[in-house]
């Protein structure tokens, strides 16, 4: 069976141990359309979408589409950041031997 933004949702919820009625209080939405929402009968609108998935601490694409390949950049850029100097060279060098040359075109 193919996964739907009711089921992604469902399982985000569980999987942060938090219920519906406590996912329904901390967006500020009834109990009754948020469970709708879960069980598929109601679509759910994209500032519905958005306080769910900053409720949930997940990242919205997840939720629409099940797309879990989003933009790391940010985070990447930050955590090589916190590496220490010689860890950096470390990566680079080894960064630098997985990149493919790109052919010239002629």
């Amino acid at each position: 069976m193919p996964e739907t933004f009711a089921s992604r949702l469902v399982k985000a919820r569980k999987d942060r141990r938090v219920n519906l009625t406590e996912l329904a209080d901390k967006i500020g939405m009834a109990y009754t359309e948020l469970q709708a929402i879960e069980a598929g009968k109601k679509k759910p609108t994209d500032d519905q979408v958005n306080a769910i998935a900053r409720a949930l601490d997940v990242d919205i694409q997840y939720l629409q589409s099940g797309n879990i390949f989003f933009d790391h950049t940010d985070d990447l850029i930050a955590d090589f950041q916190k590496l220490a100097m010689e860890e950096q060279y470390d990566f680079i060098a080894l960064f630098s031997t997985l990149r493919k040359p790109k052919k010239k075109e002629d």
